[in-house]
């Protein structure tokens, strides 16, 4: 089976991107085309890559995000790619974009038709309305772990030269950094558009129900909605759970340190495995939290190949259970 976008060249100039969510968003994208078939060339400027400066990093010294995020490059050292004429596509800020030839240019700004401020991702995370959606019971947002604002605009870089490869058109596309995350937060949005407000107070008053929980060798994750209630109470089957106090959303809320003190009891006394195994016999959304080390021999991981042998995450996509068929039976054990 042939990869969806073998033979087509693309350019990825995540290293030239003046602000670090552009790079990341580029780099996003331009994994994922790679990993689907697509020669992708990389230019690096003469001072060097700036992703082996941007941590977590690895015992080795190198850069946890650059090994994520640039599999399956080209070295493009020898390449005149400024006056090459014969990329199917290039992605990349407003900057770098608009001085190339190829067919299709994906260009990536914060707003969108090249209007870009100077904006971080906690900036974007907070202009978006994401931050308000994670904050703590005093109203302090929580600042979100990863790249979640460059990686999800990555994707969305993606699609849209996955069409424009697909549909053979010769165009210029917009990724805006800002739209992207609006969105992710797109409730939000959507209340104050209904009702002229975000139902914040609401959605925290969900949220009070979300948290992790001691299990006897580790913790699990309790993500449950209010439909979830009456199956978690009777797994747990401790009688104070009947009691009013606890009949409804908001007063499980108004009495939280009580409701943990008495599910923390029944989670402490039990493994990660057997409370995984109990809920969902029950179809209530509790999951083990996982080290790093415990992913790569987790079985649904194992069997989509989402791990390569060195531990480096792949893009989990499969054809009638194969995984990138178009690589040799070897190949695809292997990689």
């Amino acid at each position: 089976m042939t990869a969806p976008f073998q033979g087509k060249r693309v350019l990825d100039l995540s290293a030239f991107a003046k602000q670090k969510p552009h790079a990341i968003a580029t780099a996003m994208a331009s994994k994922i085309l790679a990993s689907l078939g697509a020669e992708v060339h990389r230019p690096l400027p003469p001072q060097g890559d700036p992703f082996d400066d941007w941590g977590p990093f690895l015992p080795d010294g190198q850069s946890a995000l650059a090994r994520f995020l640039l599999v399956g490059r080209t070295d493009s050292a020898a390449i005149a790619w400024q006056n090459d004429a014969n990329f199917d596509a290039a992605i990349g800020d407003t900057a770098c974009v608009m001085n190339i030839q190829a067919r299709f240019r994906l260009r990536i700004s914060v707003f969108g038709t090249g209007e870009d401020p100077p904006m971080t991702e906690l900036g974007l995370l907070a202009l978006s309305g994401v931050l308000d959606a994670v904050r703590a019971k005093d109203g302090t947002p929580y600042r979100l772990a990863g790249h979640q604002a460059a990686y999800a605009a990555g994707l969305a870089a993606f699609t849209t030269v996955a069409a424009g490869l697909r549909s053979r058109c010769v165009d210029l596309a917009d990724v805006s950094l800002f739209d992207v995350n609006c969105w992710l937060n797109w409730k939000a949005a959507a209340t104050v558009v209904l009702f002229g407000s975000a139902a914040a107070q609401r959605d925290r008053e969900q949220r009070s129900d979300w948290r992790t929980m001691q299990a006897r060798d580790g913790y699990v994750a309790l993500v449950y909605m209010n439909k979830d209630w009456p199956a978690l109470r009777d797994l747990i089957g401790d009688p104070r759970l009947l009691e009013p106090r606890f009949a409804t959303q908001k007063s499980r809320g108004e009495h939280m340190q009580d409701l943990n003190m008495i599910m923390s009891e029944w989670f402490a006394q039990r493994t990660r495995s057997e409370i995984t195994a109990a809920a969902q016999a029950r179809r209530i959304p509790i999951g083990p939290v996982l080290s790093p080390s415990e992913l790569l021999q987790n079985p649904q991981y194992k069997a989509r190949r989402f791990m390569m042998p060195d531990g480096t995450p792949r893009i989990p996509i499969l054809w009638d259970g194969v995984a990138e068929p178009w690589k040799t039976a070897e190949g695809a054990l292997n990689g």
